[in-house]
Order: structure tokens, then C-alpha cells, then sequence
């Protein structure tokens, strides 16, 4: 995926600076932004939607989510137009943390999750780090959880052993 980030005109897009991920977005990150295209979706006319998304029009977010996640997380890839739509969208609905991200400093205190969806569905320059710092740390989160479990069941056998 390629992608060019910053506003049309800025200094890097008329370098041609492009900014991609390397791999997929981690799990927890495309939920986010299939949340956020499903709530941000409802904000927009039905001649403003991809035409493969017009048939979710009338779902509400949470049927939008579950019935067109993917061909919505396809539309914020593939469609640039569509993309900038739901970024305006949530520049208007997140307005503290859009202008956070999109000057460089998110908020410690924010969930990488969230900073991660908000900047893949912005594309500020920088965006790819924030998504990877986020896929980093849920995978810490996961084996911090996973080692947590394995200890709560050594301690259970060892109790079940004495």
C-alpha cells in the first residue's frame, strides 16, 4: 500500500514522499477503523459513498461494522476520496485528537489504538510509525496477558499438586 500523505500541495507530496505499511494492519487497529468508518459513515450522503458501500446506507453503525467491515476497511484503502471524507468527518467528531495527531504529538495518555486508527484514516505524515508502535503494543499487551495466564495455571496446578 502506498499512499501519499500530507495535504495536496504540501512540501512532501510534491516530492513525491510516500509513506506505506509493510505489512497488514494489526487486528486491533482495523476494528478501530472499521468503528470509526461506521460511525463517520452515517455523516455522509448516500452520492458521497462508494457505490459498493450505498446498501449499508441505512444500517445503523454497529450493522454497518459487522455487515461491511471489509468492503468499508477496502474503501479506506483503495479510495482516496472516500478516505478524506470520513477523515473530515472525524476531524469534526474528534476534533482534540485529529489536531494531536495530525501536528505530530499524540497525547501519551491516548490509546495507541485509537491514535493508530485515527491516524491510518488521516494519513499525516508519520502515520505508518504511529500504526506500527500500535501493532507493537498490542502484541506486548498479548504476551503480557499470555505470560500472565500460564502463571495464574502454573500456580493453580501447583496448589492441585500440594
Amino acid at each position: 500500500m502506498v499512499e501519499r500523505t500530507g495535504d495536496p500541495g504540501s512540501a512532501s507530496d510534491a516530492e513525491g514522499v510516500a509513506e506505506a505499511l509493510d505489512r497488514p494492519l494489526p487486528e486491533g487497529v482495523r476494528r478501530r477503523v472499521v468503528a470509526l468508518v461506521a460511525d463517520a459513515f452515517g455523516g455522509l450522503t448516500v452520492t458521497e459513498l462508494p457505490a459498493q458501500l450505498r446498501q449499508y446506507a441505512r444500517f445503523t453503525p454497529t450493522r454497518r461494522a459487522k455487515f461491511a467491515g471489509n468492503a468499508m476497511a477496502a474503501a479506506v484503502e483503495s479510495d482516496p476520496v472516500f478516505r478524506q471524507r470520513i477523515a473530515g468527518r472525524l476531524r469534526e467528531t474528534q476534533t482534540e485528537l485529529a489536531e494531536a495527531i495530525e501536528s505530530g504529538s499524540p497525547p501519551a495518555a491516548a490509546d495507541p489504538v485509537d491514535v493508530a486508527a485515527l491516524a491510518y484514516v488521516l494519513r499525516p505524515a508519520g502515520w505508518v510509525k504511529l500504526v506500527e508502535a500500535a501493532g507493537e503494543e498490542a502484541q506486548r499487551a498479548s504476551a503480557e496477558r499470555a505470560g500472565e495466564e500460564a502463571e495464574r495455571e502454573l500456580r493453580r496446578l501447583r496448589e492441585e499438586l500440594a
